[in-house]
């Protein structure tokens, strides 16, 4: 493969011929160390805490706690609530959320994230018909408002 066919697909390394197969396997390597990334809805690396009103959610344990009072997710739930948490006040489509939530295309038949969003809603609001933290932007999908304010 000569370096012009290489900057058209936009590869980011070259091998000069004959290569030796340990270099190869330790440019693979580092390519795959970059770009690692979470998988969707596991347990975050770091155990960062994120509050908002009475409810604190560790992101590292995947645990959910009402004041001092733990709440019981499911993984669903978790791998939702934690694709919001995340992207706080930025609204995120169903598309968005099911490839945040569990990585991979949100189908136009499924409702499973908003039966999820249902069931998010009745733990963290305090009347889920009208909901502070988890609100929808009509046309798109949904928010996050962690100080409960009007998105």
């Amino acid at each position: 493969m000569t370096v012009s066919w290489a900057s058209k697909l936009a590869l980011t390394t070259t091998f000069p011929k004959p290569f030796n197969p340990r270099e190869l396997l330790a440019r693979i390597r580092a390519v795959l160390r970059r770009q690692a990334n979470e998988l969707p809805g596991a347990p975050s690396q770091e155990e960062a805490v994120i509050a908002f009103g009475k409810f604190k959610l560790n992101l590292g344990t995947r645990e959910m706690f009402r004041e001092d009072e733990p709440m019981p997710l499911t993984s669903g739930e978790f791998a939702v609530l934690k694709a919001l948490v995340s992207h706080p006040r930025e609204p995120l489509s169903r598309d968005k959320l099911m490839n945040l939530a569990r990585g991979r295309e949100y189908s136009a038949m499924e409702r499973s994230i908003d039966v999820q969003i249902s069931r998010l809603r009745r733990m963290v609001e305090e009347d889920p018909a009208h909901p502070r933290y988890i609100q929808t932007v009509w046309g798109l999908g949904y928010v996050f408002v962690p100080d409960g304010a009007k998105a």
